[in-house]
């Protein structure tokens, strides 16, 4: 009789009381591998629980590598895991090979005088009976394989297969169910990357475009075309300033319209301002957050009312220009936005809808963008009045 006959290569094994017994340990003791989540993780509590429930010297898991066929020693437990740890071993070799390629439990009580024994991978190291399983996902898919070696109350026997295939099957499921979660993990990085570097890119686009603007501008000298490119510069900038909040923010993430307005009304300043004319903008804001999409359309919104300030308000009569920014949260959950100025006021029959401007018809598009009610009041001064559910 060959020496394999000799070990035991197990099919379908029937459960008794001992069997029933096993499994009941087996159930006090798998929680923490179902609890695990990550790979790690998971593959360390497997190993203990391995040990303690086939109460043996050492346990391995062996996860294997599809591109090679090699086994890879990857959380063994035992007197020489630290040497054995990470050790690989070659396609087609060892009991462990053995149980991949055929896909059956395997235990030998004289695991030195089997075929299939290839040597121990530590000199220091010397196993005496073995028990090992294969390890299948969902897809039943042998992925690596459970080991148990030096049992520490006598040999191993039909009895223990069962159980030992049950801890097997938990184990894989939980392995598979970590490198799932990895994968989505992974994915999602990835995905947060490349958006992040399609605002970083875009932004740096839009900032490209204003810088060449700037550089027509001084050496154009039509007023009108000076003032058409001057608007076109804010309303980038407009757009700028919310890429730019969306590449220091996560993807997905609100834009607090406070830090967004005062921003954005220091940048138009920065391009509107007259050397002889300094126009004071103050903000006053509630902590009021909103989506990308509205967020945009505030600040496009913003810019034609603070274009439409400095081009008509401000006479020379005006001695202390003003632009007062508003946005409240109102009780009934509505957002209010208001730009006021101390400027000479508009005529009485003015229309945003009937202006003929370019800057009347965004006005006109964006407020129904934001589905929201404007409200033009006269005085000292001029005040826009938006408002709008949050």
């Amino acid at each position: 009789m060959s020496s394999l006959n000799r070990d035991k290569i197990a099919g379908k094994i029937s459960y008794n009381e001992k069997t029933s017994s096993s499994l009941q340990i087996l159930l006090k003791n798998i929680s923490s591998v179902n609890k695990a989540v990550k790979l790690r993780n998971i593959l360390r509590e497997s190993v203990e629980v391995v040990q303690n429930v086939m109460n043996t010297e050492a346990s391995s898991l062996m996860l294997l590598d599809e591109d090679t066929g090699e086994l890879i020693v990857s959380m063994p437990t035992g007197p020489v895991r630290k040497e054995v740890k990470g050790k690989r071993i070659e396609k087609d070799k060892g009991i462990g090979s053995w149980v991949v390629k055929n896909g059956k439990p395997f235990y030998s009580n004289n695991v030195t005088e089997s075929e299939l024994f290839a040597g121990d991978i530590s000199e220091d190291f010397t196993s005496e009976n073995i028990i090992c399983v294969p390890l299948r996902n969902s897809h039943n898919k042998v992925i690596g394989v459970l080991q148990a070696i030096n049992r520490r109350d006598g040999d191993f026997t039909d009895r223990n297969i069962p159980v030992f295939e049950a801890l097997a099957d938990h184990v894989a499921l939980a392995i598979e169910r970590s490198r799932e979660l990895q994968d989505v993990q992974s994915k999602l990085e990835e995905r947060d990357l490349l958006l992040t570097e399609v605002h970083h890119r875009l932004k740096n686009n839009l900032s490209t475009i204003t810088a060449l603007i700037e550089l027509e501008l001084a050496d154009i000298e039509d007023e009108a075309a000076k003032e058409a490119l001057q608007k076109t510069m804010t309303r980038i900038k407009s757009m700028t300033e919310v890429h730019d909040f969306l590449y220091n923010n996560k993807p997905g993430s609100e834009i607090k319209l406070k830090l967004y307005v005062e921003r954005l009304s220091g940048k138009i300043s920065e391009i509107l301002s007259h050397a002889s004319r300094d126009v004071k903008i103050q903000v006053k804001a509630d902590d009021v957050s909103l989506d990308t999409d509205r967020a945009m359309s505030c600040g496009l919104l913003l810019n034609e009312l603070l274009v439409n300030c400095y081009k008509h308000a401000f006479d020379e009569d005006i001695e202390d220009p003003r632009i007062i920014i508003e946005v409240n949260e109102l009780d009934d959950k509505i957002i209010e936005f208001k730009v006021s100025d101390n400027g000479a006021g508009i005529e009485e029959d003015f229309s945003i809808t009937e202006s003929g401007s370019v800057g009347g018809w965004l006005i006109d598009v964006l407020i129904r963008r934001l589905d929201a009610d404007i409200n033009i009041q006269r005085g000292d001064g001029t005040t826009f009045l938006i408002r709008f559910d949050k």
